[in-house]
């Protein structure tokens, strides 16, 4: 190849200022060089050395270009953050349908929602005004820190034709939304649980029952009386007679001090087992009931089938003296409750209430992917490429907030399809 010295390129006229002091020029001239070596063609037939130059420039520009497309990972890693992040994006988080989302800039935050007075009573002529108490729950929210490291080879990722090992790295971001899911769906339940490796402890929810005592965990068959809670004695799969007693029980549902609180139910929390179950209850149409009785008490008058209900004898027909019953009208078609399918709740679980009250989705730090430095860490020593996921939160229920809900099932009852 022949090498142009700067005595030569002087000779036929040189390089302008404005050349000169184009960017990268010690860069640029060893490229342009070995990219139109042919110099004396290039200027020949009366031509300048500025023809020369500008072929030059825009082969060597040409180089730069592919030089970088070479570089493969370079440049995979530079959009697969933003990759990450718009699948964390789309990821499901059905959280947002049934918790109240509350943003936080320190360790922990505090919640004291007090409950409404006592009511107002007649005071005699003379008499003495009474005085009410005011009476609340402190709660306590200490925000929690959730995160994972993924180590990829620099061959692995460079080399990979299939791109699974990129789409792999984007589950960084997917995967923080399965582990709020999880986590959310589980202190939402109040239980501890395990699932593919998180850990989620029992629920740190305290509330005060109608007698004065401590309930721990936000669900008590107790808490509004002897017989009377946000949950049933025996939890029941989802169906027609449960989900109408969990409507009943929170629109009777009172605070510590025996007064009525207001509840307006508006979604029906179910697992994916009873995705089609919930939206057959919630369908405009006839009554959700099959032919036959829907009691098991014995000697129960029906219509359409035997005279009495003894055992199984009495298979056919509609219980007489009920509410609803076969072709009737559905009354809870008007309800207009949203069905929320939450695919980390446990096989069954179901509960109804009132969305965006009680249940407190805590955000310290949103979700952020980091890249490790290429010049230390593994990446210096090993040449592999690490990427880290991290999100600071806590969800839980706050100051007596668990009698918006109702809990019908927290999966250990098992139902049908």
């Amino acid at each position: 190849m022949t090498q142009f010295t700067e005595a030569d390129i002087k000779a036929v006229g040189g390089l302008s200022r404005g050349d000169r002091s184009i960017l990268h020029l010690d860069e640029i001239m060893p490229l342009a060089l070995r990219a139109v070596p042919a110099f004396a063609e290039a200027v020949k037939g009366g031509g300048s050395i500025g023809k020369w130059w500008e072929a030059a420039k825009l082969t060597c520009r040409g180089l730069r270009e592919a030089n970088s497309e070479t570089t493969l990972g370079f440049l995979l890693r530079k959009g697969l953050q933003a990759s990450a992040n718009n699948w964390y994006q789309l990821s499901e988080r059905r959280w947002q349908e049934y918790a109240q989302q509350e943003g936080s800039n320190a360790i922990a935050e505090f919640y004291a929602p007090i409950y409404h007075t006592s009511i107002p009573g007649e005071v005699p002529r003379g008499g003495r005004f009474p005085e009410a108490a005011i009476t609340g729950e402190d709660s306590r929210l200490r925000n929690r820190k959730f995160g994972q490291i993924v180590a990829i080879d620099r061959e692995l990722f460079d080399d990979d034709q299939t791109g699974q090992i990129r789409q792999y790295a984007q589950r960084l971001g997917d995967g923080m939304g399965v582990t709020e899911s999880v986590y959310c769906s589980s202190r939402f339940l109040g239980n501890a649980r395990t699932y593919a490796g998180l850990t989620v402890t029992a629920s740190e929810y305290t509330t005060t029952d109608i007698n004065g005592t401590t309930v721990t965990g936000p669900f008590n068959a107790q808490l509004y009386g002897a017989a009377a809670g946000n949950r049933p004695s025996a939890f029941a799969a989802l169906s027609l007679g449960p989900l109408a007693a969990a409507y009943v029980a929170t629109m009777n549902a009172v605070d510590p001090m025996q007064n009525k609180i207001i509840v307006k139910p508006n979604t029906l929390l179910v697992s994916s087992m009873d995705a089609l179950h919930a939206d057959i209850l919630l369908k405009p149409g006839g009554y959700p009931a099959v032919l036959g009785p829907s009691v098991v008490t014995s000697s129960v008058p029906v219509l359409g089938g035997t005279t009495t209900f003894t055992g199984s004898a009495a298979n056919q027909g509609v219980s007489a003296g009920y509410p609803g019953g076969w072709n009737s009208p559905n009354p809870f078609q008007g309800m207009g409750w949203k069905i929320v399918i939450e695919r980390y709740l446990p096989d069954w679980a179901w509960a109804l209430g009132e969305s965006g009250k009680g249940f407190i989705m805590q955000v310290r730090d949103p979700m952020e992917i980091a890249e490790e430095g290429k010049n230390s860490g593994s990446y210096f020593d090993f040449d592999t490429i690490r990427y880290r996921s991290r999100e600071r939160f806590e969800a839980d229920w706050v100051g007596g907030g668990s009698r918006f809900w109702y809990l019908g099932d927290d999966g250990s009852a098992t139902g049908y399809h």
